[in-house]
């Protein structure tokens, strides 16, 4: 008798990490936040451009979130160095830009703040592709540029979890479900 309970209780512990170690893969592959493109591009006065795209996705709990009035706050970030031989690589520029996404329940509309500007979308899924959009945003000018000189770039957008109350900061914080991050994504650029 005393196997039989031990074989139930190794059977019943062996069927939980399963579960567990399902749930963990399930949410490394449905990554909230995810690069789809990017690329810096010259424009006609000499300074460069960040265009690209981010696919997000929201899951069941943040889009109900969402609509019961939680303003979500991105932070789009791009960095550019330039490496050297024998020292630290060269900072060159650190840009942030600030994004707010937001539900009016009195106009059945999603609001994007981008900086100052303002759009408003009829669906959550015409919101996420603004949001996750990235054209024409300068991050290089003229004189901080080299010609033939290699750098690094890389650029990041990650969910800004101070923006919230408190109670929903401590929430966030503790919680995977509130981690919307798709982390750096470096290359090497040569203007």
């Amino acid at each position: 008798m005393p196997s039989l309970t031990r074989r139930k209780f190794l059977s019943i512990a062996l069927a939980g990490a399963l579960t567990a170690t399902s749930v963990v893969s399930a949410r490394a592959s449905e990554e909230l936040v995810q690069l789809e493109r990017i690329g810096v591009h010259a424009t006609a006065d000499g300074g460069y451009v960040l265009n690209g795209r981010y696919v997000l996705n929201l899951t069941p709990m943040l889009a109900e979130a969402l609509l019961k009035g939680v303003s979500f706050a991105f932070i789009q970030a791009f960095e550019a160095e330039r490496p050297r031989d024998y020292w630290f690589a060269q900072q060159i520029t650190v840009v942030h830009r600030h994004l707010l996404l937001s539900y009016n329940a009195l106009l059945r509309q999603y609001q994007l703040q981008i900086g100052q500007a303002h759009q408003n979308f009829d669906t959550l899924s015409e919101a996420l592709d603004a949001l996750g959009d990235i054209s024409g945003w300068p991050v290089l000018s003229k004189g901080q540029i080299q010609k033939g000189a290699t750098y690094q770039v890389r650029v990041r957008m990650y969910f800004d979890p101070s923006k919230l109350s408190k109670p929903l900061q401590l929430n966030a914080f503790a919680s995977e479900r509130w981690d919307m991050d798709s982390g750096w994504f470096s290359w090497p650029f040569k203007p």
